[in-house]
């Protein structure tokens, strides 16, 4: 082979490998931003022993101080996980209904199916997917995380994700941290009585 044949050769081949890897970063990246755009991620921490921030998740109680005036909570893989913000509404509208606890791992992590508020009736027929993991960082101090997947795209799922945005990062987190450091949260004349002005919870 002649020189300048090897070194075309030569040249083509590294060009291919410089492409190939553009590409595989590229495609690579690409990937990462699908799925951190599709996917809810928030953190908090409060100051509170991990056995009481998992009681508020867990527990009906708990659910009453921070997340919504009633419940049905049945702790265990297919028990329900109903959150009721409006208990003497009609079935259907009382709000988060008919949903089921994925997974249970005591002081660690806690996941549930989840649904959309009656006002998107479509997106609402349907199901995403919430996991809240626990992490002791002393004795008085937990950080919780919260992760909110299984979006659709497109029209009226790109609002849902966009209010769940706010509402775990600037309602449900912040009243969670609120509730264990200052006092459980006020449901009588709702809203009237929610705290505002909290810090919300960070983005991961």
């Amino acid at each position: 082979m002649s020189k300048s044949k090897l070194k075309i050769r030569t040249t083509f081949l590294a060009l291919t490998v410089c492409i190939g890897a553009v590409l595989s970063s590229h495609a690579q990246k690409e990937l990462r931003a699908v799925n951190q755009e599709r996917s809810i991620d928030l953190t908090i921490e409060v100051n509170a022993p991990v056995e009481k921030v998992w009681d508020q998740w867990a527990t009906k109680e708990g659910i009453s101080k921070f997340f919504a005036p009633s419940s049905r909570i049945e702790l265990k893989p297919l028990g329900h996980f109903d959150i009721y913000f409006f208990p003497s509404a009609p079935e259907g509208q009382r709000g988060a209904e008919e949903n089921l606890i994925l997974g249970v791992q005591e002081k660690q992590m806690l996941s549930f199916t989840w649904d959309a508020p009656a006002k998107w009736p479509e997106i609402r027929k349907q199901r995403t997917f919430v996991t809240v993991r626990f992490h002791a960082l002393g004795e008085n101090t937990t950080k919780v995380t919260l992760t909110h997947t299984g979006w659709g795209s497109g029209g009226d799922w790109d609002v849902v994700r966009a209010y769940f945005q706010t509402a775990w990062g600037e309602t449900v987190l912040p009243f969670l941290k609120y509730s264990l450091e200052v006092r459980p949260v006020d449901w009588t004349d709702f809203p009237k009585n929610l705290p505002t002005g909290l810090k919300p919870a960070a983005r991961n």
